[in-house]
């Protein structure tokens, strides 16, 4: 990370691109935002909203049937050292983030005495709420595993999800675009009007662009979970394919972003002879493909 909050990206080979911080603090946001309703936090010190968040410290947490699920596309399943939501009730009278729990570049396994176990290993703890927790999921092996949240008034039952190697999701802006940004200059690559009050383009033929996702699956050399990738060197998955429409995009590398945790990048080259248009993408990794319903925007 440089001095003004941005982080260095080596994809693969030598070209070198600097991502925004605040993109990844919007991707953050983003997967808070999947639970909130509007509003639902302006009325915080609410008389009666607060006396019903006192009333659930006293009640033991549940979590949802089917209420584990990937935090991108917020499907069933689990890759370990990618990013979870768990959804459920009484998780937490507060909402808060690691953002003060990380000490020696270790991430909390535990916040305001929340903490989830996947497998029987402890989950890196980073976005808690009354109705959703964020974390990055532990390294387990693959199968059907008990997920559970502990809080201080008594530990969920148990819910089964299941392990995969891989499961690849790209995280999202609205309109269900793919979170993306130019390699050139990390500007965001999304149409247009995505963002009042911000200046967006879609990305153009030709463009070589990041794409930005969890689940695509373990690295060469590995990183294990609960940890900053390191900046020392290239931690590669297994080759990315990409699909824009129904052409193949060329694609440089996929990684794991450096000084973050359980974030893959991806460098491709948007094909020239794209019409301006939304199209659909898709990433395969292993023979496992992404879910359906993501776009990417090409405008000339």
């Amino acid at each position: 990370m440089t001095a003004d909050g941005a982080i260095r990206i080596k994809p693969r080979g030598n070209s070198v691109n600097t991502f925004p911080r605040v993109v990844i603090l919007m991707v953050a946001a983003s997967l808070a935002a999947y639970s909130q309703s509007p509003g639902s936090l302006s009325s915080i010190y609410d008389s009666k909203l607060a006396s019903g968040l006192a009333l659930a410290d006293s009640i033991p947490p549940t979590i949802d049937a089917n209420g584990v699920i990937s935090g991108a596309s917020f499907q069933p399943g689990i890759v370990p050292g990618s990013w979870l939501a768990i959804k459920g009730s009484n998780f937490s009278p507060v909402t808060d983030t690691w953002e003060k729990a990380i000490v020696g570049g270790v991430l909390p396994t535990s916040l305001d005495g929340v903490s989830v176990s996947v497998g029987s290993k402890p989950a890196y703890v980073y976005y808690i709420s009354p109705g959703q927790i964020n974390v990055q999921a532990p390294d387990v092996g693959a199968g059907p595993v008990p997920v559970t949240v502990t809080t201080p008034s008594g530990t969920s039952a148990a819910v089964t999800a299941t392990v995969v190697v891989q499961a690849p999701a790209f995280f999202l802006w609205p309109g269900n675009q793919a979170v993306a940004t130019q390699n050139s200059d990390g500007s965001l690559a999304v149409k247009a009007g995505t963002f009042a009050g911000a200046t967006t383009a879609a990305a153009k033929p030709g463009d070589v662009i990041v794409l930005w996702g969890t689940g695509f699956g373990p690295t060469t050399p590995p990183v294990p979970a609960g940890i900053a990738v390191p900046s020392d060197k290239v931690y590669n998955t297994s080759p990315v394919t990409i699909k824009i429409g129904t052409v193949d995009a060329q694609v440089f590398g996929s990684a794991l972003s450096p000084g973050f945790a359980g974030l893959y990048q991806m460098a491709i080259q948007v094909p020239a002879s794209l019409a301006d248009g939304d199209y659909p993408l898709k990433a395969t990794v292993s023979g496992v493909t992404s879910p359906d319903g993501v776009i990417l925007s090409v405008k000339k």
